[in-house]
């Protein structure tokens, strides 16, 4: 029975286009340089224009295998799109008319939940090119502007947008990213007529600094993207503004430097220039991942695992090429399995050697790109999806009894009965060794320590004491810390942050505050109050 099954699962399978794309369901409408974003795990678009280069006024979802609609209250092409904590997407600001042309006030909220808008006023000034990001207070801040002028704002729930301050550079769809708890940098490649910008960056709170890294290289892609590998860390791509040669930014609080790879992402394919789009982090791969797009409309994936960075190595770039034509400047989003997918985009006309898109002319195809963490996905035609799901049944139920045995979790026989001999490594490998002062430790250093795998350590950790690995390992800092303020009160609060293995201070605060409920310098007074 399994080799039936297999053979005709074999014959059923086939792909919808060869050379690694898979055809997904085209668009209801024509529609260029929309926002993507997946939520709850429905991959989502929103504005852009469509033919014509008409403004849309419409939201679209993939459900059940089949777009739906939500009216949109205001049209958002060129405008901002950014997540919120509670799971809802804020939208804002775009063109006032069609062709591009002008600015606009309106904002609005889309509710994934249930698939409804709502209005939530309008802006200080009006804006198109502009981006925001949402603060842990609960607050948006919203900066950029295109052909008009730019300064900060801020939205504030129940009392709308109000002006916070002027900006040191006037800029067009800038970077906005947290560099601390209360703090972030705003940056771009552009200013506000499209023209190159310096390496002027402004902060949210605090005095403006020049960063040299940004006089070199033109920061590129959406902001609106997620672009974190971790607490205040980020990756985004960037253009040699001399070369043109492709580079990828690492930006850790306000710390630029250029990330180190195995090789370059090509400047050129055979057929002609590469343009890359935007990048895209996955932190649970550890990997980020971006498409390319030549002058024939061929497209290359680019893998970039940046892993091996966090133990001194070279990020490693992987190259996948998929031969063409595709839609240009279209859409794209990671799906949580890893699959990129490219929906709307323009025709695709060579100028300079590099694709250029036409605004008049768009397309309704959506394009699914597997990396290697996520293989192609069969289509299987009807009536092969009946005659597999009968078989699939059946074999399920002749093969039950003989597999049941067999279903037990390798955490379930292996782990638990060495769980105390592991236990006790693991605590003498972090206390005694003090491996917790390691910054970037993981939970694959702790298996490669005791020779097993980062599955077995993990379980253990939460079978034992209930925590994640993470806690685990800050709570041994947080302890420590507080041993250093006992026996060192005069150190100053970043060397004993450092000297735990913090990141940074601001972690160490947010950690503190979490175990002990008091910030350090509560808990140090409280110590000192309790002393006889």
């Amino acid at each position: 029975m399994p080799l039936i099954l297999l053979t005709l699962l074999a014959v059923a399978c086939s792909r919808s286009s060869g050379g690694g794309a898979e055809r997904w369901p085209d668009l209801p409408e024509p529609l260029s340089t929309p926002y993507a974003m997946v939520l709850n795990g429905e991959l989502t678009l929103f504005g852009g224009h469509t033919d014509g280069f008409l403004l849309s006024q419409s939201a679209w979802y993939l459900k059940g295998g089949a777009w739906h609609e939500v009216p949109m209250i205001y049209a958002h092409d060129h405008a901002f799109c950014t997540l919120l904590p509670d799971g809802r997407v804020m939208l804002g600001g775009g063109s006032a008319e069609a062709f591009g042309i002008g600015q606009s006030w309106g904002v609005e909220i889309y509710d994934p939940a249930t698939h409804t808008f709502s209005a939530e006023g309008i802006l200080d000034r009006k804006r198109a090119g502009a981006s925001a990001l949402a603060l842990p207070d609960g607050k948006v801040l919203v900066s950029g502007n295109w052909y008009a002028p730019d300064a900060m704002e801020v939205y504030e729930p129940g009392k709308g947008f109000s002006f916070l301050r002027e900006v040191a550079a006037e800029r067009g769809t800038p970077f906005i990213l947290a560099s601390a708890p209360d703090n972030a940098v705003v940056f771009s490649g552009l200013d506000n007529y499209g023209k190159p910008s310096d390496g002027t960056v402004d902060r949210l709170q605090g005095d403006t600094f020049h960063e040299p890294l940004l006089d070199e290289w033109e920061p590129w892609g959406t902001p609106q993207a997620d672009l974190s590998i971790g607490e205040y860390a980020y990756l985004l791509l960037a253009r040699h503004r001399k070369s043109r040669e492709w580079g990828i930014l690492r930006i850790v609080g306000e710390q630029f430097s250029l990330l180190e790879t195995d090789h370059p992402l090509p400047l050129r394919s055979d057929d002609g220039g590469y343009i890359w789009g935007q990048l895209a982090v996955d932190r649970s791969r550890r990997s980020a991942y971006t498409l390319g797009i030549d002058t024939e409309g061929n497209i290359c994936v680019a893998r970039i695992c940046y892993d091996p960075v966090f133990d001194g190595g070279k990020a490693e770039v992987t190259l996948t090429e998929v031969r063409g034509p595709f839609p240009l400047t279209a859409a794209s989003a990671l799906l949580p399995d890893g699959t990129l997918v490219m929906a709307g985009g323009s025709g695709v006309s060579p100028v300079d050697d590099f694709p250029a898109g036409n605004n008049f002319k768009n397309s309704r195809e959506v394009w699914a790109f597997p990396t290697e963490d996520a293989p192609a996905k069969a289509t299987l035609p009807w009536p092969w999806f009946l005659v597999i799901g009968l078989l699939l049944l059946t074999a399920g139920a002749l093969l039950f009894r003989r597999k049941k045995a067999a279903l037990v979790q390798p955490e379930e026989t292996d782990v638990i009965p060495a769980a105390p001999l592991l236990k006790e490594q693991l605590s003498k490998i972090i206390e005694e060794e003090e491996l917790f002062k390691q910054p970037d430790l993981r939970v694959t250093d702790i298996a490669a320590r005791l020779a097993t795998n980062r599955t077995y350590v993990s379980a253990i950790i939460k079978s034992l004491s209930g925590d994640s690995f993470s806690t685990l390992v800050n709570g041994y800092r947080v302890r420590y810390a507080q041993k250093l303020m006992q026996e060192h009160p005069k150190m100053s609060v970043t060397e004993i942050a450092e000297e735990s293995g913090f990141s940074s201070r601001s972690a160490f605060y947010r950690n503190f505050k979490d175990i002990t409920g008091l910030s350090p310098a509560e808990w140090k007074r409280a110590a000192r109050e309790s002393r006889p």
